[in-house]
C-alpha cells in the first residue's frame, strides 16, 4: 500500500501564526483539537487531519501532513500557500492565495530562482489529461477522485494469507484476538486508526521516479525552497516524534529495539508543531 506524501508550504517565517490558523481553521469545520502525544491515548475518532509544522528556514515554512481541503482558504489570506501530494504516481500541485484557488504562475513568480522565468514554472506544473479507457481525455469537469478509505479497522484489513491462516478458527475468536491486538496498536499511534492501518497493511513510500514525482520536483526545483524540501516525510516524523515526547519527559525512560534508530531519522522533532483535529 502506497502512502501519500503531502507538503504545504507558505513564503513565511512565522511558524506560530500558521499553527494557530490551521488550529482555528480545523475548529471551524468542526474538527476537535487533540493531542495523541500525552502520557495517556487520547479519544479516537472516525476522520482526523494531522499536521506538523517545521522550524522556518530560508524565508519559508513547511507543513507536513495532508490539511482538510477547507483550511486553504482561511491560510491563503494570510500567505501564499503550495500544497503538494504524491500518492504513488499521482502528483497534485495546487497554489491559493487571498482565499482561492489560483494560478501557480501568477502566485509564485516572486519565489523563483535566479534564472528562472514563469513560463519555466507553469511548463513544469503541466500535467497530462486523464485518460479513460478507449485513450479519450476526460474533461476535468467530469474527473472525479477514487473515494476516501473508510477509517475504520475492520478484520479484512490483514494480508490475504494472514486471513487464510485463520480459515479454520472461529471467526467470532479470531476477531475477538485481533481487536486486542489492535487495541494495543492504537495505543501505540495515539488512536489515530489510519496511522494503525498503515503499519498493519505495511508502509510503502510514494514513488517519486515516476511521471509525478518528477512534475513535482521539477516545480520545486523553480523555487527558491529550501533543497531539504522532501525531509522528513510524515511518516519519519509521526514515529520519532512520541518517542522524543517520552525521552523528554522523563529521560530514563525504556527504549524497545528500533527505538533508537526511529528517533535518528529525526533528532530534532520536538522543535516542530503538531496540530491534530479529530471529528466523528
Amino acid at each position: 500500500m502506497s502512502t501519500p506524501w503531502n507538503s504545504l508550504y507558505c513564503p513565511s517565517e512565522d511558524a506560530g501564526a500558521i499553527a494557530h490558523s490551521l488550529q482555528d481553521s480545523l475548529t471551524a469545520l468542526g474538527y476537535q483539537p487533540y493531542n495523541p502525544f500525552g502520557a495517556m491515548p487520547g479519544k479516537m475518532y472516525a476522520q482526523t487531519v494531522r499536521l506538523f509544522v517545521a522550524p522556518p528556514a530560508d524565508g519559508w515554512t513547511r507543513i507536513i501532513g495532508a490539511p482538510d481541503d477547507g483550511q486553504f482558504s482561511a491560510l491563503s489570506q494570510l500567505f501564499a500557500c503550495l500544497y503538494i501530494q504524491l500518492d504513488g504516481a499521482e502528483g497534485r500541485i495546487e497554489v491559493y492565495q487571498n482565499g482561492q484557488h489560483g494560478e501557480i504562475a501568477d502566485v509564485l513568480t516572486p519565489y523563483l530562482r535566479a534564472g528562472i522565468v514563469a513560463d519555466d514554472l507553469r511548463d513544469a506544473s503541466k500535467a497530462p489529461r486523464p485518460m479513460s479507457d478507449s485513450g479519450n481525455v476526460i474533461p476535468f469537469s467530469m474527473y472525479e477522485p477514487p473515494p476516501e478509505k473508510s477509517s475504520g479497522l475492520p478484520f479484512t484489513v490483514l494480508p490475504d494469507d494472514i486471513q487464510s491462516m485463520a480459515g479454520g478458527v472461529d471467526k467470532g475468536a479470531a476477531e475477538k484476538m485481533f481487536n486486542r491486538l489492535t487495541g494495543q496498536l492504537m495505543k501505540k499511534v495515539g488512536g489515530d486508526s489510519d496511522a494503525a492501518r498503515s503499519l498493519i497493511a505495511g508502509e510503502s513510500p510514494a514513488d517519486w521516479n515516476s511521471e509525478g514525482g518528477k512534475r513535482i520536483q521539477a516545480v520545486m526545483n523553480c523555487l527558491n525552497i529550501p533543497a531539504n524540501w522532501r525531509e522528513p516525510d510524515f511518516i519519519a516524523l509521526r514515529d520519532a516524534y512520541p518517542l522524543h515526547e517520552r525521552r523528554r519527559r522523563n529521560p530514563n525512560a525504556r527504549l524497545y529495539p528500533g527505538d533508537e534508530t526511529l528517533m535518528a531519522k529525526v533528532p530534532d522533532a520536538l522543535t516542530y508543531l503538531p496540530v491534530y483535529g479529530g471529528r466523528n
